[in-house]
C-alpha cells in the first residue's frame, strides 16, 4: 500500500469514527424512553418513621418519580416532586436557607410552595398533596 492509499484510508476510518461518535448520542436521544409504560401513581403512604425530623428532608419515590418531603423548623410538612424544572436534576433542601436547591446548576425554590427563586429553573416544583392521619402520611396528586 503506498502512502497515498493510506492517508485516503485513514482520513476515511477518522470520518467515520468521529460520525459514529456523533450519531450514537443523537440515536439513544430519539429513541429514549421507548418501551417504557410510565408508571401512573396517584397515591402513596408514608409510614410516620419516614417524615423527617424538624429542619430536616427526605427523598422518596412517588411512582418512578422522585419527590422530597420536608419538616421545616416549624414544624410545617410540605411534599412536591423532587425533579427540577431546569434541567431535570434531583434537588434537596437546604436546611440553612430554608429552601430547596438543585445542585446541578443553582436553582432555588420555596420549601413550602415550590416556586422558583432563582437560578435557572423556568417553573416551580410540582406541590404533591400531604395528608396526616393516624396510620400515616398519604401523599398524592395535587
Amino acid at each position: 500500500m503506498d502512502r497515498r492509499k493510506w492517508i485516503d484510508w485513514a482520513i476515511k476510518g477518522i470520518t467515520g469514527l468521529y460520525g459514529m461518535a456523533i450519531a450514537y448520542p443523537l440515536v439513544r436521544f430519539l429513541h429514549s424512553g421507548e418501551g417504557e409504560a410510565e408508571e401512573k401513581v396517584t397515591q402513596i403512604k408514608l409510614e410516620k418513621n419516614v417524615v423527617p425530623e424538624p429542619g430536616t428532608s427526605k427523598i422518596f419515590k412517588f411512582g418512578s418519580k422522585p419527590a422530597i418531603i420536608i419538616k421545616r423548623p416549624d414544624g410545617a410538612v410540605h411534599a412536591l416532586l423532587a425533579t427540577c424544572s431546569h434541567l431535570g436534576c434531583t434537588v434537596d433542601y437546604d436546611k440553612k436557607e430554608d429552601k430547596i436547591a438543585c445542585a446541578c446548576h443553582g436553582g432555588r425554590y420555596d420549601a413550602s410552595t415550590g416556586a422558583n427563586i432563582s437560578g435557572p429553573p423556568p417553573a416551580p416544583l410540582k406541590p404533591l398533596k400531604l395528608e396526616e392521619k393516624d396510620d400515616g402520611y398519604y401523599v398524592g396528586v395535587v
